[in-house]
């Protein structure tokens, strides 16, 4: 056989090892399972959000480097940038599945050679056969009740230990506690919190979710940090005017530059996932996945800079952040998924991108046949002589329907058991009634609803941003403006901040049951 190779041994017996079997496409009805693994993703989250943190800085001294002309700069920020981009491509690379299966046939063999040396013997005849397929492996979220305990004890933590700090008694100790716990308070205080949501949102939403997709939409939201922290450190400090006071200069800075740069961004990483939204249900969950992307990078930073106020400050900025800020970025920014989901499933929105992706198309070759390759195979170099303006949408739902040929993975526990998800024809009763359960007394109405049109949802989304960063500056301005104490200044930021806190928790637990009951609208 072609490929076999011919082994001589010492005695010159003549031996035939058979060439391992090909590559064949893998079979359309298979199902395959993987280990459930909950806190995967939190470790994978970590690895991720780490080298692109310092990724912002090292390109900042890229991007000044290149302002200021100044090479040395421009250099040092290079070399330090590419090992840490290195680091996210292969975090993220695209995960392969070498599968081998063999099959029992009376025409089979008994043992079949591996690409990779050696070979695989079975007892019986079988014929053998190897394909390659994509990790699809679907999200698993460790149970929301144990990260929201988990976020509970570390505010437990942190609230026992500012108060032995605090104490005359046991000042040393008290030090030498937060020496201990301010490393993992910092490392657990800025990401659990956005499991947590995600997790809860993940589960009410009930979308079966491939895993590789949700770390695509987490990481596009890291990603949107990058423009929107370059945005706010250069452009908006040229765009105020100089002969502003540095209380109007900052409460610009927040409440407008911030929001329109952040939202902005964070919009058009929702974006980039526009051919692969199903819908706006689809839209919003994307969209609050990046908005968690997005806190994670910010949450690192704020709550790094509160371990300078000792175990109080970061408490109280674990606390605001967890329960406030995280959410407000993933709603508003989900807010302006939904818009874009809607904008997924809109027929006429369909045709004009798939005549826009003609004409795009039919313009490349005609570039190409200009240089004289016949690429539509018409006999003619001039021009595509097709029809330049076909608006079919086949292609775009072939694409979705191959997305979902494939049955779904599984997940099996350490005894090889199948675990039983909330992925199921049933999923969306079985959410409604999850959401009325946490929160029956609004089990009467159907949620808030958000703007179908792209540009509305971006404005509201850049509104509510605007508010809660605007509102929160002027409570600790003004009481010091009017020379109110310490104390009283204190106390009017902190309520204004737990009311904010409460309305953004109730807004974001409206929206969720408003897209959940998207499914029954339609």
């Amino acid at each position: 056989m072609p490929g076999d190779k011919i082994f001589i041994d010492h005695l010159n017996r003549k031996f035939r090892i058979p060439a391992p079997k090909n590559l064949i496409k893998p079979p359309d009805d298979i199902q395959f399972a993987s280990k459930s693994k909950p806190w995967k993703i939190y470790f994978g989250m970590l690895g991720t959000v780490l080298p692109a943190f310092f990724l912002l800085y090292t390109s900042l001294f890229l991007i000044l480097g290149i302002i200021n002309l100044n090479p040395i700069v421009t250099l040092s920020g290079g070399i330090c940038s590419l090992p840490l981009l290195i680091i996210i491509f292969r975090l993220h690379r695209p995960k392969l599945i070498h599968v081998r299966v063999a099959t029992p046939s009376e025409d089979g063999d008994y043992i079949h050679p591996l690409t990779t040396g050696g070979s695989i013997e079975t007892n019986v005849r079988t014929n053998f056969s190897r394909f390659i397929i994509r990790d699809d492996s679907i999200l698993e979220m460790p149970p929301s009740k144990q990260l929201w305990v988990l976020f509970c004890l570390v505010i437990t933590v942190g609230i026992i230990s500012s108060f032995v700090f605090l104490s005359n008694v046991s000042h040393e100790l008290g030090i030498i506690l937060f020496i201990i716990i301010a490393i993992p308070m910092w490392f657990i205080g800025f990401s659990l919190p956005v499991l947590a949501w995600w997790g809860t949102s993940t589960q009410l939403l009930g979308i079966p979710t491939r895993k590789r997709d949700a770390e695509a939409w987490l990481l596009a939201g890291m990603m949107a940090a990058f423009p929107a922290f370059l945005f706010n450190s250069f452009v908006a400090p040229l765009i105020i005017p100089d002969n502003f006071p540095i209380w109007a200069s900052d409460l610009s800075l927040l409440a407008l530059s911030a929001p329109f740069c952040e939202e902005l961004f964070k919009g058009l990483a929702v974006a980039i996932f526009l051919p692969s939204i199903k819908g706006p249900k689809h839209g919003f969950q994307i969209g609050f996945t990046v908005g968690l992307g997005f806190a994670l990078i910010e949450n690192f930073q704020y709550i790094g800079i509160s371990l300078i106020g000792g175990p109080l400050g970061i408490t109280l900025t674990i606390l605001v952040r967890g329960i406030g800020s995280i959410p407000g970025h993933a709603v508003w920014t989900a807010i302006t998924g939904t818009a874009i989901g809607w904008l997924a499933v809109d027929s006429k929105f369909k045709e004009k991108l798939q005549m826009y992706a003609n004409k795009i198309t039919i313009g490349t070759v005609d570039l190409d046949e200009d240089t004289g390759d016949d690429i539509d195979g018409d006999g003619n170099y001039s021009d595509y002589e097709g029809n330049k303006y076909n608006s079919d949408v086949a292609t775009i739902e072939s694409l979705e329907k191959m997305s979902t040929s494939q049955k779904p993975w599984l997940l099996m526990d350490k005894n090889s058991e199948v675990i039983t998800n909330q992925f199921n024809s049933n999923s969306t009763l079985q959410n409604k009634k999850l959401v009325n359960n946490i929160f029956p007394k609004a089990s009467a109405n159907i949620g808030l609803s958000t703007p179908k049109s792209v540009i509305n949802a971006l404005l509201l989304a850049m509104m509510g941003h605007s508010f809660w960063n605007g509102s929160s500056y002027i409570s600790y301005y003004i009481p010091q403006m009017q020379n109110f104490t310490t104390y009283e200044s204190t106390l009017i930021s902190v309520t204004w901040t737990i009311i904010l806190v409460f309305g953004i928790i109730f807004t974001t637990t409206q929206l969720l049951r408003g897209v959940v009951a998207i499914d029954e609208e339609k």
